[in-house]
């Protein structure tokens, strides 16, 4: 289905980041700084727009925390702060006016869902308070069953674009047919232009 795009607006793009400890906090201040900006009632309207796997919203900061300790128990070992990965962070934006927020928290849960394959404890939060409707999809590092920890791999960030186009394509919704690549220049991204 053919739908008008905006020039100089993005559509459904990705970006995966690692968030680590922020410097002068601990590391439960850490997380929860970044999971509270993702849950920003502002953004979210009042909270409508959030949905979580294997942890409550209003927690999730000391859901991720609790998952660590029972990790570090029982594997005994543990990071040094500056290179633990605490959670990762997904940022999932779509075409202005091409989304509805309810269906945009949809098809970030089911990102979530594929991208962790359900090993993660994970929140979607869609923030509404921009023209492009955009996901913070935030994932526990550790695992589920705290044996292990999510490893970045080698193309991590193109493997998630190519699982989010899909995702949009089985939706109908648009995808950047020839992103750029980071050794190209700067990512398109959150309102700047990208071609379709």
């Amino acid at each position: 289905m053919a739908r008008s795009r905006k020039e100089g607006w993005t559509i459904a793009t990705t970006r995966l980041m690692k968030r680590k400890t922020t410097p002068g906090l601990s590391i439960a201040q850490s997380i929860k700084d970044c999971t509270d900006y993702g849950k920003n009632p502002v953004k979210t309207e009042e909270g409508k727009y959030i949905s979580a796997y294997e942890c409550d919203p209003a927690t999730v900061d000391v859901e991720f925390l609790l998952w660590k300790s029972r990790y570090k128990a029982a594997i005994g070992r543990e990071q040094g702060t500056d290179k633990d990965v605490l959670c990762y962070q997904i940022l999932q934006s779509f075409l202005p006016g091409e989304i509805a927020p309810e269906d945009a928290n949809r098809i970030g849960y089911e990102l979530a869902m594929r991208w962790t394959k359900g090993k993660h404890q994970f929140i979607v939060t869609t923030h509404t308070d921009k023209a492009h409707i955009h996901n913070h999809i935030y994932y526990n590092s550790t695992t589920l069953d705290c044996t292990h920890k999510y490893r970045d791999f080698l193309g991590s960030g193109r493997a998630l674009g190519r699982l989010s186009d899909t995702l949009c394509l089985e939706n109908g919704l648009s995808v950047v047919k020839q992103p750029k690549m980071k050794s190209q220049g700067k990512y398109k991204n959150y309102g700047e232009g990208a071609g379709v």
